[in-house]
């Protein structure tokens, strides 16, 4: 991997984006190893708990203006029939999607700009903690863009409809603080970094046994289906514990 580390502390494993030079901007290439170290995370029992982090100043400027020139990513859509185009795309967002459906609970550590595609990816994680001085925005309708990587499925649920428009219509920047005390993000950190770290510590002394069914059953869209995969994971859990 050359746009991304990862690295491993007992059963916390910490992904660092690593383009600090260009602020972590994103490229096809980052989504790949994402999506790559993703598929191997999951596949690893001993990871309980990740935290997705940026090297340098910022967690993630968004996408890489290099990537609306020819040859990048959006000049490559542009060009494309539909069927291609779509197919891209679904193939960047999976960089994201994995990370709500893994069996271990993921925390974004943000610091300096998590902007576009950089903020799409900390809200695909299932908790923020942010530096206070934090520059945050969902940036893509300014630019005459659609924020396509998540912000539109996860602003609502977090922020409430309202609230969330006015986020993605308005493309307007807001610091951590702000995204605090709107229920964006868990809490502030003047070292986002091991305030994260100790975070997914604590949340990876529990067994991923718990952990993955307790993480699908609150991010469920429906009260069933919540019930249904929380008893599931009860079933198992006691199975486990009793039979043991």
């Amino acid at each position: 991997m050359t746009t991304l580390r990862v690295e491993r502390d007992g059963p916390v494993a910490r992904l660092v984006l690593a383009r600090p030079e260009r602020h972590n901007a994103q490229t096809p290439r980052l989504w790949a190893e994402l999506r790559a170290a993703g598929a191997e995370l999951v596949a690893d029992e001993g990871v309980r708990a990740v935290v997705v982090a940026g090297e340098g100043p910022s967690f993630s400027s968004g996408l890489d203006l290099a990537e609306r020139e020819p040859g990048g990513f959006l000049h490559r859509i542009a060009h494309a029939d539909e069927a291609t185009a779509l197919a891209a795309i679904a193939q960047a967002q999976d960089a994201f999607t994995w990370i709500g459906a893994a069996p271990f609970p993921v925390v974004a550590a943000v610091r300096g700009y998590a902007i576009g595609a950089g903020i799409q990816l900390a809200l695909a994680c299932d908790v923020r903690i942010v530096a206070p001085d934090a520059v945050l925005a969902v940036a893509e309708v300014g630019l005459g863009a659609v924020p396509d990587l998540g912000a539109t499925t996860a602003l609502p649920s977090l922020v409430g409809l309202e609230r969330a428009l006015d986020l993605v219509l308005t493309a307007r920047r807001f610091d951590g603080t702000e995204a605090v005390a709107m229920g964006l993000a868990l809490r502030t950190a003047t070292d986002v970094d091991a305030e994260a770290l100790a975070y997914a510590h604590a949340l990876a002394a529990a067994p991923r046994a718990a952990l993955a069914p307790t993480k699908a059953a609150t991010r469920a869209s429906d009260p069933a289906t919540s019930l249904a995969i929380a008893a599931r994971g009860q079933v198992a859990c006691a199975r486990g514990v009793l039979t043991s």
